[in-house]
């Protein structure tokens, strides 16, 4: 017989049992120096792996990007070791996560084990025990040179049954085809279960009989996997339910803080709104909306905004973040298609502030505002000044 190797070396081979621990979302093992934990597997693609590990977990393994990471995998009832690299974390779906590299190899752990062939399901097998008495069994794995038993249900000790290199007769019940008979001995014991080694005495025609659905029922099994291979990477059914739902778009105008003179902030969300109306709502009013990609004039009527006017707003804000087109844009429109004759500000981060400025000047805003960081008298200066300079 061929060299036994169980280790999973192919790529494909590889994608394929992580795949399938992530289909149900499946803990591994995760070891970091004297560190260890179990995790989920959320997501495989085609260069890495993304595991279940919090934003604490990795901040109290102190893990950092080029971190070696050893895994240990158990598939189809087999144990695998691997090493791989950290790469960095965020979230999928809302979920925190940690990604890791593609491993190059799975090493099986139990090398030994008579274990070429696990299939999806224990597949029902009658032995004989230590007193002849024949007993119903499950099989769990098979090789070519034998199989793995387990014994039936409520067995305390399995050497109360067989003892090791005790001889039995085993006949194997496969889904298809007719029932084989073998003579082996057991080899070793397993995890609940017995290594049967083939007998020397077994009959040569229900060997071959064997290995020939052994190989058989490899073949499949991979035919089957390949098909459900998914080359592009896969996530965690479970996770997909929990996609996180789009949050509602609130585009209605809202009066955040009425006081005179009122500034209109233009922002996505409502975070940004809220925080300047908590920094200047003692000195001035803000009303906020997040515009669409039509014209603004018509959305601002309860601001007394018409035809004639723009009613209450003294000036407008616009925020570096918005839901439809960018700042630029929605001001260069502000002044030019809407004749808007308010002072607008655009306000943003505080990177490479002297060409935004510029910027903004160029599509008409009076100037460009710093809010990343926010710093409140900053802002609450150059509202005064601006409003001062346009009264």
């Amino acid at each position: 017989m061929a060299a036994r190797n169980l280790n999973k070396e192919q790529v494909e081979a590889i994608r394929m049992v992580f795949q399938r621990l992530c289909e149900g979302e499946d803990l591994i093992q995760v070891h970091f120096g004297d560190l260890q934990g179990e995790f989920k597997v959320l997501a495989e693609t085609p260069d890495r792996i993304i595991l279940g590990i919090s934003d604490l977990e990795r901040g109290q393994w102190r893990l950092k990007s080029g971190a070696r990471l050893t895994l240990k995998v158990l598939d189809r009832g087999l144990l695998y070791e691997a090493i791989v690299d950290y790469q960095g974390h965020g979230r999928l779906h809302g979920v925190e996560a940690c990604h890791v590299t593609l491993p190059r190899l799975l090493r099986a752990v139990d090398a030994h084990r008579l274990a070429d062939f696990v299939p999806d399901r224990p597949i029902p097998c009658s032995f004989s025990d230590q007193r002849n008495d024949i007993k119903d069994g499950k099989a769990t794995a098979f090789g070519e040179d034998g199989l793995e038993l387990a014994p039936p249900g409520g067995t305390k000790v399995l050497g109360d049954m067989l003892r090791l290199n005790a001889a039995s007769t085993v006949e194997v019940k496969p889904p298809t085809g007719e029932s084989i008979v073998l003579s082996v001995k057991v080899a070793y014991f397993g995890e609940r279960t017995w290594g049967l080694r083939l007998a020397d005495t077994a009959d040569r025609m229900a060997v071959s009989r064997y290995r020939q659905w052994v190989l058989e029922a490899r073949h499949a099994q991979a035919n089957r996997d390949r098909s459900r291979f998914n080359p592009g990477g896969l996530e965690s059914t479970r996770l997909a339910t929990r996609k996180e739902a789009p949050k509602p778009v609130t585009t209605q105008l809202r009066l955040l803080v009425d006081r005179d003179p009122l500034v209109l902030v233009l922002a996505e969300g409502e975070a940004f709104p809220a925080r300047l109306g908590e920094a200047i709502g003692r000195k001035f009013g803000v009303a906020a909306f997040d515009p669409g990609p039509g014209l603004l004039r018509p959305a601002l009527g309860a601001l007394g905004v018409d035809d004639q006017g723009w009613g209450r707003v003294r000036l407008v804000l616009i925020h570096h973040k918005l839901r439809a087109g960018t700042a630029m844009e929605r001001c260069r429109r502000l002044v030019q298609e809407e004749a808007c004759p308010l002072p607008v500000l655009l306000a943003g981060t505080d990177e490479d502030t002297d060409l935004k400025r510029n910027r903004a000047m160029a599509a008409g805003a009076v100037d460009y505002l710093v809010v990343e960081p926010f710093q409140i008298l900053s802002v609450l200066r150059t509202l005064d000044q601006t409003l001062k300079l346009f009264a």
